[in-house]
């Protein structure tokens, strides 16, 4: 019971994210400032080797990304053979779903919609949007699209994004038993070698109750050390 509690948990997450490693073709949404930032990232996006970092109340794994090797994702501490079997399950299909890179102004960027201004000053503006089921990958996160809103912010000299923040406005019932009051994603965005943004951390805030217990997670995940392969 415990084991399929964070299984949803990490549904959830995943919805959340997701918007980040969306892969149909970008159309353009709202205003011009957020095209030009997803148009230039995905003309300059490269693929590269990092160290992934992922620390929750369950694991602290560090880990090796390199397109060019097989497996793409390898575990660098603590050694594979001193997990238990879920926890070398549960990076396996983490490795499974890893795609390298997660650009700040990704594809999926480009296919959220309502886009509305809500701050500007000389060198950003920030934008609320709504995640459609369009811009996330994977069937079980576009079955939360509708219940995400984000907030983007855009730096006007580049043009590219420098925070993004994800969270669902209300409470919700996502399955049988299983309820999220609430969740916050903040994604912070540093330049890579092409310069381009990247997200370099991603936070993830989630509170509610699954199976009858509470839950009251919090994860961060990093990459950094981007080089070529």
């Amino acid at each position: 019971m415990v084991a399929a509690m964070f299984r949803v948990v990490r549904i959830l997450a995943c919805a959340a994210v997701a918007i980040f490693a969306a892969n149909a073709a970008a159309q353009s949404a709202g205003p011009a400032l957020l095209t030009q930032a997803v148009a230039a990232t995905q003309a300059a996006k490269a693929d590269y080797a990092f160290d992934y970092e992922l620390n929750t109340s369950k694991a602290n794994w560090n880990a090796r990304f390199d397109p060019s090797a097989t497996p793409h994702l390898r575990m660098v501490t603590p050694a594979r053979d001193a997990l238990s079997d879920d926890e070398r399950r549960a990076f396996d299909r983490m490795a499974e779903d890893f795609e390298g890179v997660s650009w700040c102004a990704s594809e999926g960027m480009g296919r959220v919609a309502d886009v509305r201004l809500l701050r500007e000053d000389a060198t950003s503006a920030t934008y609320s949007f709504q995640p459609t089921r369009e811009s996330v990958r994977g069937e079980q996160a576009r079955r939360f699209a509708e219940r995400l809103r984000g907030e983007v912010t855009v730096l006007k000299a580049t043009p590219d994004i420098a925070r993004v923040r994800l969270f669902v406005p209300e409470g919700f019932s996502p399955a049988p038993l299983v309820r999220l009051d609430s969740l916050n994603v903040v994604i912070t965005c540093q330049t890579a070698p092409n310069g381009r943004r990247y997200a370099a951390e991603t936070t993830t805030v989630m509170r509610g109750s699954a199976f009858g217990q509470a839950f009251d997670e919090r994860s961060v995940q990093r990459a950094r050390n981007l080089s070529g392969s």
